[in-house]
C-alpha cells in the first residue's frame, strides 16, 4: 500500500515498537491515529498525528475508536494492532480474571478490530497488520497463556485471510525478543535468544506495509532457523525450561 496521505490507526503507540513505527508513518507522511492507554502524555507532537488515549480491553472503547477516526479523518486505511502484554509466571491458580485480561487485549480485540475493518470497507481495499510473536510457533516456559493469545490470532488471522476480497490485505508480524519494556512489565530478568531492537522490527513492518506481505518475519534467524533446525529450538526451550525453574520457584 502507498503510506503518504492514508489514515492508519495504530495501537500500543506509547513506547517500543508502536512508538518506532508511529514515527516512521508520520515521516512517510502518514495521517496516524496514535492510541494506547497513555499516548496523549508523549511529548511528539505532528500536524498529521493525534493522539487519543483508549482502554482496549473494554469493547465499547475500542468500537468509539473507530467512530473517532471516522469522524475525524472520513476512512481508516489501515488499522495496525500493535497492543499486548504478558505474564511470566507459573501457572499454579485458576483464575478467570487473569486469564480474561490477556486474552481480551491480546486476542479479542484483535480480531474485533479485523472484523470491524470488513464490516467498515465491504469490498473496498484496506490493509489490516497485527503484532503477533515468534512464541505463536514456539510455546516458551513462563509464557503458556502469552503463547495461547498468539497462537489463537494467528489461526484467526489464516483464516480470515481466506474470506477477503482483492486489495485487502490481512499482516501478522512475528518479532523475537525486543528491546523495549515488555519483558521488565512482565516480570522477567532476561530476554529470550535472539534480541532485536524496536527501531528494527517498526522498519520491517513498514516495509510489510508497503509490499502488501502476508506474513513478516522480522528475525531471518528465526524464519529460517525455525523450518531448517527444529531440533535446536526444542534444544533451547529445553535450556529456557530449566532457567524458568530455577527463578520461578514451584
Amino acid at each position: 500500500m502507498v503510506i503518504k496521505d492514508h489514515v492508519f490507526l495504530l495501537t500500543g503507540a506509547s513506547s517500543g515498537i508502536g512508538r518506532d513505527l508511529m514515527s516512521l508513518l508520520l515521516k512517510a507522511g502518514a495521517y496516524v491515529i496514535a492510541v494506547s492507554r497513555s499516548i496523549e502524555s508523549d511529548d511528539l507532537e505532528h500536524e498529521r498525528l493525534i493522539k487519543r488515549n483508549s482502554d482496549l480491553t473494554d469493547h465499547e472503547s475500542v468500537d468509539e475508536l473507530f467512530d473517532f477516526a471516522l469522524r475525524t479523518h472520513g476512512r481508516i486505511d489501515a488499522f495496525i494492532a500493535n497492543a499486548g502484554f504478558t505474564y511470566y509466571e507459573r501457572l499454579t491458580e485458576a483464575s478467570y480474571d487473569h486469564l480474561e485480561k490477556i486474552y481480551t487485549l491480546n486476542t479479542l480485540s484483535i480480531i474485533h478490530s479485523a472484523i470491524k475493518m470488513k464490516e467498515i470497507h465491504g469490498e473496498k481495499p484496506f490493509n489490516f497488520m497485527a503484532t503477533l510473536s515468534a512464541v505463536s510457533f514456539l510455546s516458551m516456559p513462563g509464557y503458556a497463556l502469552y503463547s495461547g493469545t498468539k497462537a489463537a490470532l494467528r489461526g484467526f488471522m489464516d483464516g480470515f485471510r481466506l474470506e477477503m476480497e482483492e486489495g485487502q490485505h490481512l499482516q501478522a508480524v512475528y518479532p523475537v525478543a525486543t528491546e523495549t519494556k515488555f519483558f521488565e512489565r512482565a516480570g522477567q530478568k532476561h530476554k529470550p535468544w535472539p534480541v532485536q531492537t524496536s527501531a528494527h522490527v517498526a522498519r520491517v513492518m513498514l516495509k510489510g506495509l508497503e509490499t502488501n506481505r502476508k506474513n513478516i518475519f522480522p528475525s531471518k534467524i528465526f524464519q529460517y532457523g525455525y523450518k531448517l533446525f527444529p531440533w535446536f529450538f526444542k534444544l533451547y526451550v529445553r535450556r529456557e525450561t530449566k532457567v524458568f525453574d530455577r527463578i520461578v520457584p514451584k
